[in-house]
Parts: structure tokens; sequence; C-alpha cells
């Protein structure tokens, strides 16, 4: 059990619902503070996914000098963490994987089950609202391929899914790809702009290791990367999150922000790196008790930055009950650690500016064998 008692209580912030048209103009167009553009250090700004070399919306996607994490958040909510030292950083998201939803795509069988998924999706980002916590949706093609061709907007006001997720709930979106069935990363990154929600720089997930056969070979994102079925689409990534193994079976025990040297040492920090990486710990809730414990008993400084996410499984979200013991395992405990000023429920976005601000881009890696 954790003893909080001679820990320190710092007030976090909390997400909470655009409460008036002005203010969701505002966080639409990421003038509320906190939404991140910025320049390639020649001046000249780079698309998010670029289209024959030019900007599909004038979204920042390259790093600025400080190495990496550099992109635009795509209409963030722009929630202000202030100073964040010795809280952990949490970000919890969930992976929709390229075999959802199902039936071929724009099948009658593939947008009922596409409904059926967005009705969930919708619930999840509802409970974590009500519990004033973050949550990011990270999509492979299949569910956004689905949206173009089975959305009609007749239960979201109008909007397709994912323009409704991120305007009237908040959701942070992210491309997740295992770059299969055509698609790599760029490709699910143009899906998103052509849904109105791109931006994001985010690469989530990854093989990790070279010397596996599935290695997804990260370090290309050190330029911009072209799409297989869009190949007019241009992306670059820079944030890695998800460094893992197949079936997840040997994920490496990490947590902290640093620059991957190469792929022979992933681990090793390189400072004139532009692209960042975040550790994902493990455990989940019991993990981050962990952390926080780092934090409590001195063996981890509080400048330095202790980080955790997990998946919160579409199988949780759409099986009978699941929400229910995703609000009882998950959002209830984070958001009683949160209001303890001992942790900060975040997206990898904000992760990165948090970074750079808090802890001045310094890396910091703790891992456990």
């Amino acid at each position: 059990m954790l003893d909080r008692s001679q820990m320190t209580v710092r007030q976090a912030p909390r997400l909470r619902r655009p409460t008036s048209l002005a203010a969701l103009l505002c966080f639409l167009a990421s003038g509320c503070g906190g939404g991140a553009s910025r320049s390639d250090d020649d001046g000249d700004e780079d698309a998010a996914v670029g289209v024959d070399g030019g900007p599909s919306n004038g979204h920042d996607s390259g790093p600025a000098s400080d190495g990496g994490g550099g992109g635009d958040d795509g209409g963030r909510d722009g929630v202000d963490a202030g100073p964040t030292a010795g809280v952990v950083h949490v970000v919890l998201f969930t992976h929709i994987e390229d075999n959802m939803p199902d039936g071929a795509l724009g099948s009658p069988t593939n947008c009922e089950a596409y409904d059926r998924l967005s009705g969930k999706l919708i619930e999840m980002a509802g409970a974590a609202l009500d519990h004033e916590l973050q949550w990011v949706l990270q999509s492979d093609w299949k569910l956004l391929e689905s949206a173009r061709l089975c959305d009609d907007g007749a239960n979201t006001d109008g909007k397709n899914l994912f323009l409704y997720l991120r305007g009237d709930l908040s959701v942070i979106l992210d491309p997740h790809s295992h770059e299969n069935g055509g698609y790599n990363y760029t490709d699910v990154a143009y899906l998103h702009e052509l849904l109105g929600v791109g931006g994001s720089t985010v690469i989530g997930g990854h093989i990790w290791d070279p010397s596996l056969p599935q290695f997804q070979e990260w370090d290309r994102f050190r330029e911009p990367v072209a799409g297989l079925m869009y190949p007019e689409a241009s992306w670059r990534g820079d944030i890695l999150i998800g460094a893992g193994t197949p079936q997840h079976v040997n994920d490496p025990l990490v947590s902290g922000a640093w620059r991957p040297r190469d792929r022979d040492d992933f681990f090793t920090d390189d400072p004139a790196g532009n692209v960042v990486a975040f550790g994902q710990w493990h455990d989940d809730v019991a993990g981050v008790e962990e952390l926080v414990e780092l934090y409590a008993d001195g063996t981890v400084p509080p400048d330095a930055l202790l980080t955790a996410s997990w998946n919160i499984a579409p199988a949780m979200i759409v099986g009978p009950g699941g929400l229910a013991a995703v609000e009882q395992s998950m959002l209830a405990p984070m958001a009683e650690l949160r209001d303890q000023g001992l942790v900060v429920v975040t997206d990898f976005t904000s992760l990165a500016d948090t970074w750079r601000s808090d802890y001045g881009g310094e890396a910091f890696l703790y891992q456990r064998e």
C-alpha cells in the first residue's frame, strides 16, 4: 500500500467539457493556450501530412531544435499543467486495430459494426470526461476508412465520429499502425487529415527491437515518409510511444523520456536526436503507484520525469459491463491519484511539451530488467 502521508500534494489540472460556443471555438482553434505550432529551424512551417509537397492544413509536423515532439496538436484542449516536478505523468489510450470494425469496407456488415463501435467509443470518451481525465484514441486504417464510407453524422450532431470525439468530448487523436493491408503510418495520419482531425505527429506504437522480423524501422522518421496507399501523402512522426514486442510478451520496462540514438542503441539518449520516446512502464494503476513511491522515497529526484501509459483495450470497452470495469479499475483510481496531486493524466504531445518546459528536455530513463 502507498503511504501518502509523507507525500507533497500538488494540484493537477482537470479536463473539462467545453461549456460555451466561445469556449468550443477557442478550443478548436487552439487559441486557449497550449496549442503548439512550431517552425523548423529555417522558419518554414511544414504540414503534418503534406500532399504533393504542399501543406494540407498548415499544421507544423517538424520538431523544434530541442529534439523532437514538435507537432501541432490538431485541436487540443490546451490545459496548462504548470510546474509538474515530482508528479508521475500518465497517458490513457486505446488502440483500434486494423481488424475493427468487422466486414468488407463499406458493406452493410461493416457499417453496422462501425455504428456499434462508434457508440462504445463515445461512451468511453464520456466516462473519461466525467472523471475529468484525458483519453487518447489511436486508430489504425480500417476504422478511419469505415468512417469515410459509413458515417452520416446522425448521432454526432452532423459530424463524423472523430470530429465529434475531439470537438465535443475532448479526445486526443493519434495515428496507430501495424502497417498491414497496404497502409503505413503516413497513410493513417493522412486519413486523420481527410476526416478533419489531422495534426498529430505521434507514432502510436511500434516494434522497437531490430533483431525481430516485425521491427518497424522507427528511425526512418528522421525524415518525412511517403504513404503507400496514398503515395501523394508525406508525414514525419517525432514522438515514439509504446516500444513493444509481438503480442507484448517481452516489452521493456522503462519509464521516462529520451531521444533514441539509433536502432541498435535505442535506450541511449542522443541530445541531438529529432525523435523523442516515452517509456510506458507496466501494470497499469499498480505500476503508477510504484512510480509514485520512487519519487516519495527519493529513489528518483523530482526533477526527473517518470512516465506511464497503457492501452485500455477495445475488448474491455465493448464487452458486457466493460466500461463499468474500466471506470472501477482504472478511471476512478487515476482520478483519486490526480486529486492527491500525485499524477497528471495527459496526452503524448502535451507530455512532450511538458518535458521540454518543466524538465528542460533532459533525458531520464528508469529501467527494470
